[in-house]
């Protein structure tokens, strides 16, 4: 049977249920959808025993790395990895808000002269973040400078998602890329983007499908763990710098986003690849440690991330 038809209700399904999101918050606010959100957290909570623990292991790997401990305060326990779920939930609730123009939220943008550097030479560069906080308050970037941000996801579905923000907040500019191997002119379109003085946002912390081969396993929350070598070879291949970028969430209204640069630019010879491209994939999982004993609830990997589970 062909797969074409599948895909369609698939994707069809996927924009309606964005939909019905969106009209669930615009009718009942914040306060109720905050309530809603997290009636389905303690369902997926409850049921979910694999993701509480992998919860709990990353939050006990984290309470042993310096400065874990206190930011913590006691030794991880089931509420804590409840805690880690609701944390999830209103980063999800948060997304939306964003996307809808997140009027009532408060930006704190530190390291923005890096960004302002940038836009003023018209350099394009990777944004590269990671499933901590709330990736999404890049909207806030683009409309706060004006430039255009391309966010690269692995989703046949890019097009209507990118249409779907488009429509719910047309000011600002944020365009959804499709990548994987169904995009085989991914990184032409990444290099037109660039050349444009465009940024290209990536998450760097988890392993796409079928990408299994590709990773470099560097010491992360005390153990070695697996990351994509993906980011870091596109930086490579389009020739431009990478900014890291992280945004935490402080409260109910208000985000602390962090850009610092990661690489002004990656060479990676064929004949030192082996050697060089651990030494910036470490770069980034130590930068990316450091966030999250800042923010320990707000690193959203609930799978078994250094693959120790049994």
């Amino acid at each position: 049977m062909s797969g074409a038809p599948w895909a369609g209700v698939a994707e069809r399904g996927s924009t309606i249920g964005l939909w019905i999101t969106v009209l669930v918050y615009r009718v009942l606010g914040r306060r109720l959808s905050t309530v809603l959100v997290l009636g389905v957290v303690s369902y997926f909570f409850a049921t979910d025993r694999r993701g509480r623990r992998a919860s709990r292991r990353y939050l006990e790997r984290l309470h042993a790395v310096e400065g874990g401990a206190a930011a913590l305060g006691h030794p991880p326990t089931l509420r804590d990895s409840f805690r880690h779920y609701r944390e999830f939930g209103l980063a999800v609730l948060d997304r939306l808000r964003f996307t809808l123009g997140a009027g009532d939220i408060e930006i704190v943008l530190r390291g923005e002269e890096h960004l302002a550097a940038l836009i003023a030479d018209k350099r394009g560069a990777i944004l590269l973040g990671a499933h901590l906080g709330s990736f999404a308050a890049l909207r806030v970037l683009a409309e706060r400078t004006g430039v255009v941000v391309n966010v690269l996801m692995v989703t046949r579905h890019a097009p209507r998602i990118s249409e779907l923000l488009r429509r719910l907040n047309p000011d600002v500019d944020v365009r959804v890329l499709e990548a994987g191997p169904a995009a085989g002119d991914t990184v032409f379109r990444l290099k037109a983007c660039l050349e444009r003085g465009e940024f290209v946002s990536i998450l760097g912390d988890r392993i796409g499908g079928g990408a299994r081969a590709r990773v470099v396993r560097v010491p992360f929350l005390g153990a070695p763990a697996p990351f994509p070598q993906g980011p870091f070879l596109l930086a490579h291949a389009l020739g431009c710098p990478i900014v890291l970028l992280i945004a935490l969430r402080r409260g109910a209204h208000r985000y602390e986003v962090f850009a610092e640069p990661l690489a002004d630019e990656v060479v990676l010879p064929l004949r030192e690849r082996a050697q060089r491209l651990p030494e910036i994939v470490r770069r980034y999982a130590e930068r990316l440690e450091a966030y999250c004993v800042t923010a320990p609830y707000q690193w959203f990997n609930f799978f078994d991330f250094w693959g120790e589970m049994t």
